[in-house]
Order: C-alpha cells, then sequence, then structure tokens
C-alpha cells in the first residue's frame, strides 16, 4: 500500500521524540551522573541499567496492550498521546542536580531512570509497530523508514549535539552547570512530548472502523492474558528469521551504547577536546546521516536492503577496528572516526526497522494471526538489554580502571579501556552483527512469497507451512 507524503512525513516527526531521547540518555546519562550528580561510576551504571531492565519488562506490555487495544482512535495513536507529556517532565527531572545526601541522590535518580524508561516504552514499540500497519509494501517500508530516520537525524542533534552547546552558552551567561543541565533536560523533553503529539495528532488513517466498545470484551491486562502474553513471546523467538535479527539488533545496540556513552569521555579526558569539538563532531554525524538518508534508501530499493545492511555494518566495523592502531589522537581524527561510524549507524537505525516490519507477515503466517507490537517490542527488548549491559559494564570498566571524576587528568588504565570502548569493542561487535544478519533469511525474493501466503491465510485458505521450512 502506497502511503501519502502528509502520512509519511506526520509518521517521520515521530522519530525525533524516539532518538532524541534514546541518545540523550546513551550519551550523557553516566556522564551526567558521574560527573555532575556526583554519582560513583559503578553506581551510575547500575542506576542506568535497572532502567533499562525495566524498560525490558515495559516494551513488551505496552506491545501487547497495543495489539489489544479498542479505541476510537485506534490501536497505537493513544500510546503516543498519553506519553507525551511524562516524557517532557521526567526527562527535565531526570537530568535536574539535586542538594541532597550521597543516598538521597541514589534513590533520586533511580527513580527518575525507572520513570523515564516507563514513558519511553510507552510510545516506543506502538510507534514502531504503528509502521508495519500503515503499509505491507516491502520498498514502502523502506521509503516509510527514510522519512523516520531523517527525523531520527533531528532527534539525534536534540539530544546528542544540543546538550553540550547549551551547557557551554549558558554557562558563559553566569549559569551554573547544574542550572545548565536541568535545562538540557527540558528542551529534549519539550522537543520529544511535541514531536509525538505532532505525529500522533496529524496522522488520519485509522485502523479502527465504527468503533463500539464492547463491555462484555474480556479484560485486556488479566492474569491469564499475561501467562499468554508470554506464551506467544516464546513462540515468535522460536523463528529463525526473528532470532538472527534479534541477535543482529541487541549486538549492534551493546555497540552503539558503548561507542556514544565512550565517545564523551574519550573526547573530553583522552585528547582533551573542548566542549564546542566535542559539539562538533556530533554534529557531524547528524549531517553525514541525514547526507546518507536517500543513499542507503535508494540503494536498499534497487539492490536489496538486507545486503546494504550487512555491507555498511561490515565496512563501519573493520575501520572501528583499525582506528584502535592507526590512532585517534585530534580534532580532525574524531570527526573522521564520527563520519565513518554513522555508515553503520545510518544503515541500522533506517534499515533494521523495516527489516522487522517484514518479521510481522513471518510471524504472522506462522501463528495465523497478526501480533505487531509483540514483534516490535522485540526491539525494544534488545535496546533495553543493551542499553543495560554496555552501561553497566562501562561503568564497571571505568570504576576498576581508576576513573575520578573530581580529576582533570586520568589514570593510564582508565584512558586505555575509554580508547577500546570506542574502538576496538564496537569494531568486534559490528562485525558479529554483520555475521547474524547474513543468516537472516528474508530479502526481496523471499518477502513476496511470503506475503501471497499471508493473503490466502487471511481468506481462510489452508497454508502448507512445510513449504516455508528455510524461513520460519
Amino acid at each position: 500500500m502506497k502511503l501519502s507524503m502528509h502520512t509519511k512525513l506526520s509518521y517521520g516527526i515521530g522519530g525525533v521524540a524516539d532518538n532524541a531521547l534514546y541518545t540523550l540518555l546513551g550519551t550523557f546519562l553516566l556522564f551526567f551522573l558521574t560527573t555532575v550528580a556526583g554519582i560513583r561510576p559503578a553506581t551510575a551504571g547500575t542506576i542506568a541499567a535497572l532502567g533499562s531492565i525495566l524498560e525490558a519488562v515495559c516494551g513488551p506490555i505496552a506491545g501487547f496492550l497495543s495489539d489489544n487495544a479498542e479505541t476510537r482512535f485506534g490501536k497505537r495513536k493513544p500510546f503516543l498521546m498519553v506519553a507525551a507529556i511524562p516524557v517532557a517532565i521526567v526527562t527535565m527531572l531526570l537530568f535536574t542536580s539535586i542538594g541532597a545526601s550521597y543516598g538521597v541522590k541514589v534513590a533520586y535518580y533511580t527513580m527518575m531512570t525507572l520513570l523515564f524508561w516507563t514513558a519511553f516504552a510507552t510510545f516506543f514499540v506502538p510507534y514502531l509497530a504503528w509502521g508495519s500497519d500503515l503499509t505491507d509494501d516491502y520498498n514502502e517500508r523502506t521509503t516509510l523508514r527514510s522519512y523516520a530516520y531523517f527525523f531520527n537525524q533531528v532527534g539525534m542533534a536534540i539530544g546528542m549535539v544540543m546538550p553540550t552547546i547549551i551547557v557551554e552558552f549558558m554557562m558563559k551567561h553566569g549559569s551554573s552547570v547544574e542550572r545548565s543541565w536541568s535545562a538540557v533536560g527540558l528542551f529534549v523533553g519539550v522537543c520529544s512530548g511535541a514531536a509525538l503529539l505532532i505525529c500522533s495528532l496529524n496522522i488520519k488513517k485509522n485502523d479502527v472502523k465504527d468503533f463500539k466498545k464492547d463491555p462484555n470484551r474480556e479484560k485486556v491486562f488479566s492474569a491469564k492474558k499475561i501467562a499468554y502474553m508470554f506464551s506467544e513471546y516464546f513462540q515468535i523467538l522460536k523463528l529463525k528469521s526473528i532470532r538472527f535479527l534479534i541477535l543482529g539488533s541487541v549486538v549492534y545496540l551493546l555497540c552503539n551504547t558503548m561507542f556514544s556513552a565512550g565517545r564523551i569521555y574519550y573526547f573530553t579526558f583522552n585528547i582533551g577536546l573542548s566542549a564546542k569539538q566535542i559539539s562538533f563532531t556530533m554534529l557531524l554525524m547528524t549531517l553525514v546521516g541525514i547526507a546518507l538518508v536517500p543513499v542507503v534508501g535508494g540503494l536498499a530499493n534497487y539492490i536489496d536492503k538486507k545486503m546494504v545492511f550487512i555491507g555498511g555494518i561490515a565496512l563501519t566495523g573493520l575501520v572501528m577496528l583499525s582506528s584502535k592502531f592507526v590512532g585517534v589522537d585530534n580534532f580532525l581524527e574524531a570527526c573522521i572516526l564520527c563520519a565513518i561510524y554513522s555508515v553503520g549507524n545510518t544503515c541500522y537505525w533506517q534499515l533494521m526497522p523495516s527489516m522487522l516490519y517484514d518479521v510481522c507477515e513471518v510471524e504472522e503466517l506462522a501463528s495465523g494471526e497478526k501480533h505487531s507490537g509483540q514483534v516490535i517490542s522485540l526491539q525494544a527488548l534488545s535496546e533495553s538489554i543493551s542499553t543495560a549491559v554496555s552501561l553497566q559494564v562501562l561503568g564497571i570498566i571505568l570504576g576498576q580502571a581508576g576513573f575520578n571524576d573530581m580529576a582533570a587528568t586520568q589514570p593510564e588504565a582508565a584512558l586505555t579501556w575509554i580508547e577500546n570502548c570506542l574502538t576496538i569493542v564496537p569494531g568486534i561487535l559490528l562485525i558479529l552483527v554483520a555475521i547474524s544478519v547474513w543468516k537472516y533469511p528474508v530479502d526481496r525474493k523471499s518477502f513476496p512469497r511470503i506475503l501471497r501466503a499471508v493473503e490466502r491465510q487471511r481468506r481462510g485458505e489452508s497454508i502448507d507451512l512445510g513449504e516455508f521450512g528455510d524461513i520460519l
């Protein structure tokens, strides 16, 4: 199904919230907690991990609820509308430094982190799943994700570039570092909440016709439904298509969080870049990502999104590995590294959701029912696991290597491990991502066969699933 420009543009705007919030937390939360709020690195890593673990629970629940929701506004839209204002408030509170005892600080930032990921999970899975509902056209899904990825880059600028600019600007004009970071949280939160409202209120395409509330309908979220939800997840994860794709997603996000958080430490302590220079490297990533949108989208439609994904990820991984031995010692080399990393980053965020959309039809073929929210929630689950593990590991590494948040000069061991987290570790992980997705069996040739079978199944025809052993 072809979509109107208005629908694609409106859907894409929602991507601002997705990436602004995700990159803000992935890039700056650990840095903020350790250098502004005064939380010890290992404890800060634990706080970040707990929030991600909560999202791992909330994401699947949001996906399940949006699959089963019955409202006059449709299945997905209400979740974006409900999350918009809480997202703005909690993001500001999370990046507000409080004057309290160490124990109270730990409790406060733990609570704010948990609330943040709850609000994020409320909209993230329904938003992604909405893209699958809007069209089942193989190439149109890639085009839709190209719009979303363009606005993802706008979100990246808001969540990754603007914070250092805002902090530097406000401190130059007399604000404290604490007040400056509170302004960052407010700015990113308001931009994200506004994007969710614009997206949800402007898409008129509805998946509910002639809505009438059924008073006898079983509760959507009962003990029985919870058990059913988890049994469905086990069935979904048995599909080889999903296993390979989710494995690749988990490993990539481990890499991305490690790179994003480690980059701030490396640029600050290893090569001594100024806040303005760090902001420029992040802006460069955004600009390169935007420039690559039509290139990646065009190649994906001309060749195949799977092969473009593998090529971009593998190339980026090789460069990251080599940078450990070549060295990244100055501002120019930092810019080059960030620009090259943008290649893999663009391939992942532009193409991975589109491939996940295609898996929704695979799952429908296997189960006989469409569960887009639950399939897409596996993406949120992979993000949660990856963020939790990588931030916890990075916090432990910094602590064990002797990182001192009060010192301008760090021990040699800390500098070495910060460099490893920026170069060789992401490089290895990216190669593993490319290998995993290589084994993913859905491509341009196999998808039409899947879609035809699903359409026959919807008409009530019997399908021999044995014919799809290579995919299921």
